[in-house]
């Protein structure tokens, strides 16, 4: 069996686990119609019937969420959720304007910071973009050779 993108597991109050999985959020609302409304629920309460010897207690729905929807169908209470994680670009900071930014390179987010080193090629020099590292959108680095007027500057 592969690993499904998403997955609901519902502990019903008789203690059995439920899992419902899908590929697609919208596969996943169609599987959870179908246990409440096909003959899934009416199995899973007749085998917690069979192994426990009594009949689990219905819980009316009490929110329209798929997830309550299908802990509710199964008499259960949602042990957990895991968020699906929304990614935002992050916006650049104001560009400020500076006496010490008169020639200084720019990219879109700002002055490009100098910034030197040395490494196992011998030293190097580079304008990096100001914002901070992993910042999607982030500027390429400029990197300086010793025929360049910055690297002297830097």
């Amino acid at each position: 069996m592969t690993e499904k993108n998403y997955v609901v597991n519902v502990k019903t109050k008789n203690n059995t686990i439920f899992t419902v999985r899908a590929d697609s959020a919208s596969e996943l609302s169609e599987n959870i119609k179908d246990v409440i409304n096909g003959s899934t629920h009416d199995h899973v309460l007749a085998l917690e019937e069979l192994l426990l010897g009594v009949a689990p207690p219905q819980t009316p729905t009490a929110t329209p969420s798929a997830v309550d929807l299908v802990a509710s169908a199964l008499g259960g209470t949602v042990i957990s959720e895991t968020p699906v994680p929304a990614f935002a670009p992050v916006p650049p900071p104001p560009v400020a304007s500076t006496a010490s930014q008169v020639g200084a390179r720019m990219c879109t987010h700002g002055a490009m910071v100098g910034r030197k080193g040395n490494g196992a090629k011998g030293e190097w020099k580079g304008l990096f973009c100001p914002t901070p590292k992993g910042t999607v959108g982030q500027c390429d680095p400029v990197w300086l050779n010793r025929s360049m007027p910055e690297w002297a500057s830097i």
